[in-house]
Formats: structure tokens, C-alpha cells, sequence
């Protein structure tokens, strides 16, 4: 296993304190400690056992990456950074999916957005695991067990109004923000943005860069995200299914 080259991190560093959102994910993923990293050089970063199974690439050169995926075990899902990675991964994996594109956003102002004084924010616990399985839309993306492994984790939060639960949201294993819900009925009050701008206050009061994937479809969370002063990246960034042991 590579250690960290301190020396890509303070470039890394760098690069998103100067306004590249692109490489904000990569970044994140390393200065939280995320998963194992197996190989951390300039122009090629790969760490794998995020969230248990998945991998993270950012790779400049296809070939030097797929050669090096080819030397490790096939994981469940990569996430890439750059075209030049998801060819790698297609290269080294034979048979994983079509890379599913997806935009990032981050959040690089120093002070967080304002939060919405009647919304109540805590964390969720495990007893409300089947609440989230149903509420949330996406449940085919997450087993039970990991959507208990977050709640007992404290990265899924609840928002409240007048002590009745409105909506939740989270992160996922590679540190991004999601799961996103507002319940029907509060809807199109502000709910998803206090959420979200509670989840960044809380990123930045830890010391790191807020950031989210967002499918380019979905332009309500667009909107959001420019709402809330997230800054869009411009370069390629993709999810894969490998196949590999979840």
C-alpha cells in the first residue's frame, strides 16, 4: 500500500484553494483519509475500499492507470476523474458498465450559507433506517445494511419543523453530499436549501471542502446548488459498475 506523496496533496490543496472544482473530489478523498490508498502520484491517484468495495480514480494517462488497476482487485464501482481514468478502468475491468457522467459542485467561500432559523437539524440514528429506505429515492442505490452502517455513522441529518420530521440528507462514502429528500407537503419552502446549507456549515466548521455530484438532468438541484454558491467544475467525472464484491 503507497502512502500519501505528501507533495500531491499540498499541490492538490492548492489547485482547490485556487478554484479548481474538478479536483475537489480527489482532494477530499485524500485529506479525509478515505479508503486506501494504493497509488498516489502526480497525474494518477487511485484509492480503493471506499465505502467497503469502491474505488476513486483520477489519472491523466490511460495506459499508465489501466496498468495499474490491472495489478489490483476488481471493485464494485470507480469513481473517475478525467476521461483518460475512465478509459483505464474500462481497459483493466472488462465488461463494467458505460461510464455514467455527472457534474461536480463545491462549495469554496470561507463562511457558509445562512441557515433557516425554524429548521431544526440532527442526526438520524439507525431506528430510522426503514424511514430513509422509504423515503428516499433512490433506494436501489444503498443496502439496508449501509444505509444503517450511515445512520450509526451520524452523516445522514434529519430536518425538523415544529418537531415533525420534513426531510433528510446526507453524504456518501467518497465524502460528497446526497440523499437529499424533502417529504411531500413541504415541498418548495426552503427545506432542501436549509438542509444543504446546514450540511456545508457543518463541512467547513470540520475543516473541508463541501462538495456534491449532480446528475445533469436534474435541474432542480442545479438551481440549488447555485442558490446555495456551490461552484461547478467543467472537466469529466463518471461513475463505472465493475462488478466486483460489494
Amino acid at each position: 500500500m503507497a502512502g500519501v506523496d505528501r507533495d500531491v496533496s499540498v499541490w492538490l490543496a492548492r489547485r482547490v484553494a485556487a478554484g479548481d472544482v474538478d479536483l475537489v473530489p480527489v482532494q477530499q478523498v485524500l485529506a479525509r483519509g478515505l479508503g486506501r490508498p494504493v497509488h498516489v502520484a502526480p497525474g494518477l491517484v487511485y484509492v480503493d475500499s471506499i465505502g467497503g468495495a469502491d474505488g476513486f480514480l483520477w489519472a491523466e494517462d490511460a495506459a499508465e492507470a489501466a496498468a495499474l488497476l490491472s495489478r489490483c482487485p476488481r471493485p464494485a464501482m470507480v469513481e473517475v476523474t478525467g476521461r483518460a481514468a475512465a478509459e483505464a478502468v474500462a481497459r483493466a475491468f472488462p465488461g463494467s458498465s458505460e461510464p455514467q457522467g455527472h457534474l461536480v459542485c463545491a462549495y469554496l467561500a470561507a463562511t457558509p450559507p445562512p441557515v433557516a432559523d425554524a429548521l431544526e437539524i440532527r442526526p438520524l440514528g439507525p431506528d430510522h433506517a426503514d424511514l430513509v429506505i422509504a423515503r428516499y429515492s433512490h433506494p436501489e442505490y444503498f443496502s439496508r445494511e449501509e444505509i444503517v452502517r450511515r445512520l450509526a455513522a451520524g452523516t445522514i441529518d434529519g430536518g425538523y419543523l415544529d418537531g415533525e420530521l420534513v426531510g433528510f440528507i446526507g453524504m456518501h462514502a467518497e465524502g460528497s453530499m446526497g440523499m437529499l429528500e424533502v417529504f411531500p407537503g413541504w415541498r418548495r419552502r426552503g427545506v432542501a436549501l436549509a438542509l444543504e446549507a446546514a450540511k456545508i456549515a457543518s463541512g467547513l466548521a470540520a475543516g473541508r471542502v463541501p462538495w456534491a455530484q449532480v446528475f445533469p438532468e436534474n435541474r432542480a438541484s442545479i438551481a440549488l446548488q447555485h442558490r446555495l454558491g456551490m461552484a461547478f467544475g467543467s472537466g469529466y467525472q463518471a461513475f463505472l459498475d465493475c462488478g466486483g464484491p460489494a
